[in-house]
């Protein structure tokens, strides 16, 4: 007999796994929870290496991933709500239901170390072994390997799904959709979701950044359930399509902004923080060399068994082989490398281990509001330092707005923000004529150079000083 369960939550307080639980599903989420799968994510931080700037990120995957699940029973019982008050036609699905919490919980498996960084080194080194004159074929990204795990028959999460009646298949592909199905999936993926509400709360909380305030039960309090216009931007003029979904009472306009904000603040001032990325850089170029050595036969400093040199042999890019690194390997390899690699995996080792951040120039900081100097010296350093572009020095781009795409999220249909009028119309939190939102869209570009050595950066300097002493004399 399973008995009621509890985990202390430095966000939720108490998530409750209950034995007398109506859907059924905490007891199946308890036992996910103990599978090798799950339990992985433990030794994966969930904001990689963001403790290099915030000492207090070192949460877990693990830990974020039981804050969604108790997200999305929540939202359930929001929907479950909305169909008791009439104003959701229809009957409450509870397979449905039961589905959406169990995929919410599972969302984050297949993820690898350091997410980003690493499904980044996958990518160049697939391209480095694509034969000249041919695209690369896209990795796996971590959607598909969770996807995988999920309906692997020779892993435990599909066989603790079956014994509770749910279909693994059907995890998987609420979990993969790209196009919303019905209110349910809304707790996987819309503005909304269950994971989004766990990590904004959370990476918040465990980087002390002071920077954003989210009013997290005003805002549940003012969920609604509500048929949305999911039809993608190039569909129109064809037929709509329309699928229930989560919007907000235009009570909560105003703390739906503040959401947005903080979601913004954080992507700025955390995850794209220049020393995150600048480590990022580091990492990635450390797996290029592992991988490059590994199909070769041989890294020197690391053992033939270790599940990184695995992974990125010939033909070593296998769910059992993927399965088996997590932040502790990749670790253990960066001491390996340091104490018996080769020189130039010997000195990333060591800037990794000593917290010895590459050097960066920042376009936009150097000539803010300038966008032709600005133009002018990524011309120049691209043409100064082309030879050594990803092997002594780095080029980082990316873009973020307050609404839309923003980081590593797609703007999709089903996550624009709807606010509910008085009178049950559905208007996007963009275009209201008083709203701090009105041209939120607009795109903030961040530009980045990272040079690991001294010399380098002094000559981009030089290039900066003469640009900018060009630009005074005009």
């Amino acid at each position: 007999m399973f008995k009621t369960q509890r985990i202390r939550d430095p966000i939720h307080d108490f998530v409750i796994f209950k034995s007398d639980d109506p859907l059924a599903v905490d007891a199946c989420a308890w036992r996910l929870l103990q599978s090798p799968d799950f339990q992985r994510l433990r030794r994966i931080k969930q904001l990689g290496v963001s403790e290099f700037v915030f000492p207090s990120a070192t949460h877990s995957r693990f830990a974020h991933s039981v804050g969604v699940f108790h997200n999305a029973r929540r939202l359930v019982k929001l929907i479950r709500r909305e169909i008791e008050l009439g104003r959701v036609n229809g009957h409450f699905d509870q397979d449905r239901a039961k589905i959406a919490i169990l995929a919410a919980l599972l969302h984050d498996i297949g993820h690898g170390p350091f997410s980003h960084a690493f499904e980044n080194a996958r990518k160049a080194v697939r391209a480095e072994q694509a034969p000249a004159g041919t695209n690369p074929a896209p990795i796996r990204g971590h959607e598909d390997l969770t996807a995988e795990m999920i309906k692997d028959p020779n892993g435990e999460i599909g066989a603790i799904l079956a014994d509770v009646g749910v279909d693994p298949d059907n995890v998987a592909e609420l979990i993969a959709s790209k196009i919303p199905q019905d209110m349910y999936h809304a707790i996987v993926s819309s503005s909304f979701d269950a994971d989004r509400l766990d990590y904004l709360m959370r990476d918040r909380y465990m980087t002390g950044t002071g920077a954003g305030a989210i009013d997290l039960e005003w805002l549940m309090d003012n969920v609604r359930v509500a048929a949305i216009d999911v039809s993608p931007p190039e569909a129109e003029g064809e037929e709509e399509t329309f699928r229930h979904s989560f919007c907000l009472s235009h009570k909560a306009r105003e703390a739906a902004e503040d959401f947005l904000l903080a979601r913004y603040r954080l992507y700025s001032n955390v995850y794209l923080h220049k020393t995150t990325r600048g480590i990022e850089q580091l990492l990635a170029v450390l797996f290029r060399m592992i991988a490059r050595a590994a199909s070769d036969g041989k890294v020197c400093g690391l053992a033939p068994e270790c599940p990184l040199v695995r992974f990125f042999s010939r033909d070593g890019d296998t769910l059992a082989n993927y399965r088996d690194i997590d932040d502790t390997v990749v670790w253990g390899a960066i001491h390996g490398l340091h104490f018996g690699g080769g020189s130039e995996a010997k000195d990333i080792a060591r800037r990794l281990l000593n917290r010895e951040r590459p050097y960066c120039l920042d376009i936009q900081q150097t000539f803010p509001e300038d966008a032709d100097r600005q133009r002018r010296l990524k011309r120049r350093l691209d043409s100064e330092f082309g030879s050594r572009l990803d092997s002594r020095v780095f080029r980082d781009t990316s873009s973020l707005s307050i609404y839309g795409e923003i980081g590593a999220d797609d703007r999709r249909a089903q996550e624009r923000l709807m606010i509910q009028l008085m009178d049950g119309s559905l208007r996007e939190i963009t275009h209201f004529q008083d709203s701090t939102m009105a041209g939120s869209d607009h795109k903030r570009l961040l530009e980045r150079y990272y040079f690991l050595d001294e010399s380098d950066c002094h000559r981009a300097q030089t290039i900066v000083d003469s640009i900018g002493r060009r630009g005074s004399r005009r």
